[in-house]
């Protein structure tokens, strides 16, 4: 099994264990300057882990509001390393980088974010899982994680697979573009599973969007709870509400140590 290699990642888990909030923000949406602003305030209303959306062209994957954001902003921006380095040191939280394989690859961005130190963990949801164990052993000397995939569509023995294989796992609620509401939980059976694998660490992502689901998943067995959609949407209102919308999960999740 591949260990969670980060001292960023293991350090927040080790403090927060099963009470996690981890939230995602495009780079330099809405601008550069701007979002530099906005993760210093993110981070001061409590967010445990940054998912920064690494810019796409084509970012197909994604629902129309987190579509939205990748087309405003400039292209050039996802490949420059100076700008990567000023997002490092603007938070000393673990720095999640989500994004579609194709873009990292180029030119090996990927590799020159490690090699940095600029990265803790990469989330790349169109990667197979045979190439997502090739990359993590390529970064295992940069002590970069690479995040496994799991859905309720899976069978036991391909969940069993990913857990044996890496600790750190992301539990799709549904399959389709992000942004959708989840109607229905069908995740008993996963967290069930995770009781066999007590180093796995699962995080549960997509269509949460309220401080009472956020507790709600953290009750029932997730180790974190991932917001996409929720956060860009708060930003696009103003970041003081992204801000404050933080503070009100962190104050529900807090509830729970009562």
């Amino acid at each position: 099994m591949t260990p969670i290699l980060s001292e960023r990642n293991r350090a927040v888990l080790e403090k927060k264990s099963g009470k996690i909030l981890v939230g995602y923000l495009l780079a330099a949406y809405p601008d550069a300057e701007s979002f530099l602003s906005t993760v210093h305030c993110c981070a001061a209303a409590g967010l445990d882990i940054f998912e920064i959306g690494f810019p796409s062209a084509d970012p197909y994957f994604d629902g129309e509001i987190i579509q939205r954001a990748h087309r405003a902003v400039r292209p050039s921006i996802a490949t420059d390393l100076s700008y990567w380095k000023r997002i490092r040191e603007s938070i000393d939280q673990p720095i999640w980088i989500m994004g579609y394989q194709k873009d990292l690859e180029k030119d090996f961005f990927y590799r020159q974010l490690a090699e940095n130190d600029l990265v803790d963990n990469f989330v790349i949801p169109d990667m197979d899982e045979e190439n997502r164990r090739r990359l993590s052993v390529e970064l295992e000397s940069f002590r970069v994680d690479v995040m496994s995939f799991v859905n309720a569509a899976m069978t036991d023995v391909e969940i069993d697979q990913r857990f044996q294989g890496n600790n750190l796992i992301y539990h799709q609620l549904y399959s389709g573009p992000t942004g959708m509401s989840v109607k229905e939980d069908n995740y008993e059976r996963i967290i069930a599973l995770t009781k066999r694998f007590e180093s796995v660490r699962i995080f549960a992502g997509f269509g949460i969007d309220t401080p009472k689901r956020v507790r709600k998943l953290l009750e029932n067995g997730f180790d974190g709870a991932v917001i996409g959609t929720a956060m860009v949407k708060k930003l696009n209102e103003s970041p003081d509400a992204l801000c404050q919308f933080i503070r009100s999960i962190k104050a529900e999740i807090n509830t729970m140590q009562k």
